[in-house]
């Protein structure tokens, strides 16, 4: 216990001789340790989608795969909701299934003496009763195995119930759904947690649903809409249950697959793997969806930062090495053993890690609302109070204290005392070139982290600057009424007609589907004469005629839609994909040309330009267009800044032509905007720990440099007796420092460009990598190392060789 306070106190002894080195590790080793911590949580975090089901590794999710004329036609999220009920009866390994239809509309409570309250509600599903099998959602009331069971049932979530009925006791209470469809509550559930990547707020019961649909709801082969899951027994094979259940149904869909000239798959995805692995057609909160292999990187960076901190103590550690040399000396002379040297200098790494550690966890404490808010995520702070956070914290100050510490103890005690104390070792080369080694290893992670960031920021830039094909600018839109009735085209007109007396309205248009929303309605096209055999699964949008002129969309061929021709409820337009997806040689070869639409026949009437419906992250694909004014959507372009005032003009038309409809809008360009909300800010994340790591890294080599300058001050000395000039002596101090971090440069370019190449080729629409990414990556980590050698280079060859050489 005497020995280990005696190197307790030579260890503080040290730290306050050398505050400047203290300080530069402690504040790299802290920095290093609360940006692993940081990054470790986040990426925790995002993999912790859907595991808080107490089965999550037991359920799958059927994605629906389609063939057409032996072509993958579309890979898709949604399935159709016979294919859940089959697994089940057919094959013993499923233990439940269960299936949710995605919907929204006006919600409305009328309380006793109260004025009725009424909301736009987008998170309504409908939902059967085994849903509490398969998962775990927390019911607070009613019974879990009645409360979806009868006609006109619905369950609300806790948030929601307070929304609508206060302090109220919700259950027996009645809600109107879109008007006319009584639901009485029959249950509460806890509010769905944000790490769940499907989400709502009511659930309807599928008995209702299926009233509404004469049970095709529960026997369709061809509505896919609806998220469908299965339930496995545990241990299951999973390989082997899907083909069995390919073979299923390659036997008992033949005929249905031969006469529309397709093939289905129903492939088992789990659970826990959608979030970061799943980017299909017609996702659920397709906005919160990540990319795996990005989240995984910057696990890579954590590791980096960390190696990096680690490496600024090795380099420090032993370059000081030249000033400790003579304390070795002396207590080997006296009689120290190599073992209790070694013992010595891990101490003083234990404790430089356990005040790091310390630090590192209050900043960890005190950034973590802004971090939390960064990542657009409200990642709790319960992981402060959990095992596996702490288990983290003693590894990285084990492997801190003992890797880090063990080389510089090892290359300290091995020094000889008669060499040392003759200074033999004081003109020794030895440990450069690892030194060296390290600080290449440093700025190769920075220049490869600097120019990762440059092209992530490139790539956002790219997809949100392309032309779409569409002019999304200036346009507010309205959510359409869900309540209606049979006057609703009059009215429509009524309202168009108010709107367009309003200042700062240029125009308007309806349709059933908007820039930057995933178009659920789909359907199946053929060819009256010619084309490809069977029908081709296309989407489908509603519009009426100023909808293709006030978006700015080019029409190729043929002509727009045509109010004063009324043979135009039985024409469409179609998009160039489509156009070459049914083998038109050009756009102008469909134009009058006749195709099926379902079970109707329409006249193509023009062909448009391809534009993005959605994001850059996802490609064009086929559309055809009708000619109807549809409730869901009015697209206001305005011409006026003013929003203010005109949605305060909207207000009174709206009240008069749709009552019992609540007045729900957004700006277009910031809703198809949101698409990339999370890519911004995982490329802000990517930025703030890049920056943090070339911090880091700056920090080692300002003090290798200060402390490598410092040996260096007789010579420094000797040299301006001499003649040398300032210039010449910062280059000359300089070079020793600059050299590893040119050769940085060139090893991470390869390697960073292949990488992100890689990376790049995951988006159907990329920018292109330029050389001058990387150009720029490298000044700007030549740029901060300079800067960090100059400030010490120039303050020694700025010192008056009689300050230096007055003690020789």
């Amino acid at each position: 216990m005497n020995m280990i306070r005696n190197y307790v106190v030579i260890a503080f002894r040290n730290f306050g001789r050398e505050k400047v080195y203290t300080v530069l590790n402690v504040i790299g080793l802290s920095l290093g340790m609360a940006a692993c911590l940081l990054i470790v949580q986040y990426v925790a975090y995002e993999k912790s989608f859907d595991t808080f089901h107490s089965r999550a590794g037991d359920i799958y999710r059927l994605q629906y795969n389609n063939w057409q004329n032996g072509q993958l036609s579309f890979e898709s999220a949604v399935a159709v909701p016979a294919a859940g009920a089959a697994l089940k009866q057919n094959f013993p390994e499923v233990e439940a299934h269960t299936r949710f239809l995605p919907s929204d509309g006006v919600v409305k409570y009328e309380a006793p003496g109260q004025e009725p309250i009424a909301f736009r509600e987008e998170r309504i599903h409908f939902a059967d009763t085994s849903l509490f099998t398969v998962f775990d959602f927390k019911l607070l009331s009613g019974n879990a195995k009645t409360c979806l069971k009868a006609l006109n049932t619905v369950i609300v979530s806790k948030s929601t119930a307070k929304k609508y009925f206060k302090s109220d006791d919700p259950i027996g209470k009645r809600l109107q759904y879109n008007g006319d469809m009584p639901l009485e509550v029959t249950g509460v559930f806890d509010d769905v947690p944000e790490n769940s990547h499907i989400k709502f707020d009511f659930l309807i019961s599928y008995a209702t649903l299926n009233a509404l649909t004469k049970n095709s709801s529960e026997t369709s082969w061809g509505w896919y809409d609806f998220y469908c899951f299965v339930l496995l027994k545990p241990g299951t094979d999973v390989k082997a249950l899907q083909a069995k259940w390919d073979a299923y149904l390659a036997r008992v869909r033949k005929d249905d697959w031969e006469k529309q000239n397709e093939k289905q798959a129903f492939i088992l995805r789990p659970l826990t793997d959608i979030h970061l692995y799943s980017n299909l057609l017609y996702e659920t909160s397709p906005q919160d969806l990540r990319d795996g292999d990005s989240v995984h990187a910057l696990s890579i960076i954590a590791l980096f930062i960390m190696f990096i901190a680690w490496v600024n103590y090795v380099n420090l550690a032993t370059a000081r090495s030249l000033k400790r040399a003579g304390e070795v000396g002396v207590r080997k002379v006296v009689g120290a053993f190599r073992g209790q040297l070694i013992t010595q200098f891990l101490t003083e790494s234990l404790l430089l890690n356990l005040i790091a550690v310390g630090l590192a966890l209050a900043i960890v404490r005190g950034s973590w609302p802004s971090f939390a808010a960064l990542t657009g995520w409200n990642i709790p702070l319960d992981f402060f109070y959990t095992r596996n956070f702490w288990l983290l914290v003693a590894a990285l100050f084990v492997m801190g204290a003992v890797c880090s510490g063990f080389y510089p103890a090892i290359v300290l005690s091995s020094f000889k005392p008669i060499s040392v104390l003759k200074g033999k070792f004081i003109s020794s080369t030895r440990g450069n070139y690892l030194r060296k080694g390290l600080v290449v290893f440093q700025f190769a992670a920075s220049v490869f982290l600097i120019s990762g960031s440059l092209i992530v920021y490139q790539q956002l830039q790219y997809m949100k600057t392309l032309d779409l094909g569409v002019n999304i600018d200036q346009t507010l839109v309205l959510k359409g009424p869900s309540v209606t009735d049979s006057l609703y085209l009059k009215n429509y007109e009524t309202f168009k007609t108010e709107v367009l007396r309003i200042k700062g309205v240029k125009g308007i248009s309806a349709s059933s589907s908007i820039p930057g929303e995933e178009n659920y309605w789909t359907g199946g096209i053929t060819r009256l004469s010619g084309g490809p055999e069977g029908a081709l699964t296309v989407t489908t949008v509603a519009l009426d005629q100023e909808h293709i002129p006030q978006y700015g969309i080019t029409v190729v061929a043929g002509r727009n839609f045509d109010r004063r021709f009324i043979s135009d409820n039985k024409k469409v337009l179609i998009n160039e994909s489509l156009a070459k997806a049914l083998a038109f040689k050009d756009p102008a070869a469909a134009v009058d040309e006749w195709v099926r639409l379902g079970r109707d026949t329409f006249q193509i009437a023009g062909v448009l330009e391809d534009y993005h419906q959605m994001s850059l992250k996802a490609k064009v694909i086929p559309v055809v267009f009708r000619f109807a004014p549809s409730a869901a959507f009015y697209s206001l372009k305005l011409e006026t800044d003013n929003y203010h005032d005109v949605l305060q003009a909207l207000d009174v038309p709206w009240k008069q032509t749709f009552p019992g409809n609540p007045m729900d809008y957004f700006f277009l360009d910031q809703f198809f905007n949101r698409q990339y909300d999370r890519d911004d800010r995982f490329g802000q994340v990517f930025t703030l720990f890049t920056a943090l790591a070339i911090f880091i890294a700056s920090l080692g080599l300002l003090g290798l440099a200060s402390f490598m300058t410092l040996q260096r001050t007789k010579e420094i000395g000797i040299r301006k007796v001499l003649g040398s000039t300032v210039p010449g002596i910062i280059v000359l101090l300089s070079k020793g420092f600059l050299q590893p971090v040119m050769i940085a440069i060139v090893l991470a370019c390869p390697l960073g460009w292949w990488l992100m190449h890689h990376w790049l080729e995951s988006f159907p629409y990329h920018t292109h990598i330029s050389l001058w990414t990387f150009a720029i990556s490298g000044a700007i980590v030549l740029m901060i190392a300079f800067v960090s050698v100059i400030s010490q280079t120039l303050k020694a060859a700025l010192t008056k060789p009689a300050e230096t050489l007055k003690c020789e």
